[in-house]
């Protein structure tokens, strides 16, 4: 599998056609440094550093949706 993009928190590679966490929030969300995370676990462990009132997360295929 071709490499991705790399998990923002632990470092893990995301390949395509992996599954992967994006953070429903626009701030984690500008095109110019996307956040992208291995598993809820490590969406999960981004909340502390920042302030989010609805914190959530959407669930994405990598290389098939719009990244």
């Amino acid at each position: 599998m071709s490499a991705f993009a790399k998990c923002n928190m632990c470092g893990k590679q995301i390949n395509k056609g992996d599954t992967y966490y994006k953070c429903t929030v626009s701030t984690c969300n500008r095109k110019r440094m996307p956040l992208r995370f291995c598993s809820p676990g490590c969406w999960d462990a981004h909340l502390p550093t920042v302030r989010h009132r609805d914190p959530a997360y959407t669930e994405h295929i990598a290389g098939r949706d719009d990244d």
